[in-house]
C-alpha cells in the first residue's frame, strides 16, 4: 500500500503509469469492486440478455416470417410492436443500470481518493442513489456536451468540403472521407470529457455547469495524456473482452447460420434448447462487459490526478513569478 492517498493519486504520470497503476488498483480489488457493484451490474446483464435473445433469434425470425410470408406482415405488426416496446424498455433499464453500475465505482474512487485503500462492502447490497443520480447527471451532461461538439464539427468539416469540392469544379473529398474526418475529429475534441467527469465526479459539492469549462480546459491542455492512455486502454478492454465473451459470439454466429439455413431453404435444425442458452450466454457477455469497461474509470482515475498534480504545480509557479 501507498504511503498516503495524495501519494497514491496526486503525482505526475506518463500515459503508460496511469493505464498501469489504473488496471493494478482495479484488478488488485476486483473481489471488492464485485462486491460493492453486483446487484445493478446484474440488472445490466439481464437487460442485454433480453436485447441478445430478441436481437439474434426474435427479430430474425420475425422477418423471415414477413420474408417468405408477405401476407402475414399485418397480423405480425402487434408481435413487433411488443418486441419493439421490450427492446425500448430493456435498452433504458439497461442504461440506468449501467450508470448505476459505473456509479458504484465512482463511490469507492472517492473512498479510495480520501483514504487510499479500496473500502471492503459492510453489506451484501452497496447501492446508494445519490451517487447514481450524480452518475446520471454527469454522464447526461457530458452526452450533450459530445453532441453539441459532433454537430458543430461536422457542419465545419461539410463546409469545408463543399467549398473545396466547389473550388475545384469536381469531387476531390468523398462524403466518406468528411464523414470519417469529422468523427475522429470529434473524438479529439471529445475525450477531454473524460477529465470533466471524473472531476465533478471526485469533488464534493461541485455543480456540473459550472465546471465543466474549467475542467474541459485543463483536459484539453493535457489532450496527449487522455488520448494516448484511452488508446491502450480500448486496446486492451477490446482483447480481453473478445476472449471471454467468445460464448456469446459463438452463439450469435450459429443463430445467424440457422436463420441463413431457414432463409435459402437448408435448415440447420437448431436445438429446442437454443433459446435460453442465447439468454444464459447474452448475460453472461453483459455482465462481463460493464466489469471490463468499468476499468477505464480506474485509468481515468490517474490521469485525473496526474492532470491535476500538473495543473496546481502550474498554478503554484505562477504565484510566485507574481510575487517577485
Amino acid at each position: 500500500m501507498e504511503k498516503t492517498s495524495k501519494d497514491a493519486l496526486f503525482r505526475v504520470r506518463s500515459s503508460r503509469s496511469c493505464v498501469r497503476k489504473g488496471c493494478q488498483l482495479y484488478l488488485s480489488n476486483f473481489r471488492r469492486i464485485v462486491k460493492a457493484s453486483w446487484l445493478p451490474a446484474t440488472l445490466f446483464a439481464v437487460c442485454v440478455s433480453i436485447l441478445g435473445t430478441i436481437a439474434v433469434i426474435q427479430y430474425p425470425r420475425l422477418n423471415l416470417t414477413a420474408l417468405v410470408n408477405p401476407d402475414s406482415m399485418p397480423l405480425l405488426f402487434d408481435n413487433y410492436m411488443v418486441v419493439f416496446a421490450v427492446s425500448l424498455l430493456a435498452f433504458i433499464v439497461g442504461g440506468l443500470m449501467e450508470s448505476a453500475t459505473y456509479s458504484c465505482m465512482f463511490r469507492l474512487l472517492a473512498e479510495h481518493k480520501d483514504t487510499g485503500v479500496i473500502p471492503i462492502p459492510k453489506r451484501l447490497i452497496e447501492f446508494s442513489r445519490q451517487w447514481a443520480w450524480r452518475t446520471i447527471k454527469a454522464f447526461l451532461g457530458t452526452l450533450l456536451l459530445a453532441d453539441i461538439m459532433a454537430i458543430i464539427v461536422t457542419a465545419i468539416v461539410y463546409g469545408i468540403t463543399v467549398g473545396i469540392n466547389k473550388m475545384g469544379g469536381e469531387t476531390l473529398i468523398s462524403s466518406y472521407a468528411s464523414n470519417m474526418a469529422a468523427f475522429f475529429i470529434t473524438l479529439v475534441f471529445a475525450a477531454p470529457l473524460f477529465h470533466v467527469v471524473m472531476k465533478y465526479i471526485l469533488t464534493p459539492n461541485a455543480k456540473f455547469w459550472p465546471s465543466a469549462w474549467s475542467s474541459y480546459r485543463d483536459g484539453f491542455r493535457h489532450l496527449g495524456i487522455i488520448i494516448t492512455s484511452l488508446i491502450m486502454a480500448t486496446l486492451v478492454i477490446s482483447l480481453v473482452s473478445a476472449v471471454i465473451c467468445l460464448p456469446a459470439i459463438v452463439v450469435a454466429i450459429a443463430n445467424f447460420q440457422a436463420n441463413l439455413g431457414l432463409l435459402f431453404g437448408d435448415p440447420l435444425g437448431m436445438p429446442s434448447y437454443i433459446v435460453p442458452l442465447t439468454a444464459i450466454a447474452m448475460a453472461f457477455a453483459g455482465f462481463v462487459e460493464v466489469m471490463t469497461r468499468s476499468v477505464v474509470f480506474f485509468i481515468t482515475y490517474y490521469i485525473y490526478g496526474s492532470i491535476e498534480t500538473q495543473e496546481n504545480e502550474k498554478n503554484k509557479f505562477n504565484k510566485e513569478i507574481q510575487n517577485i
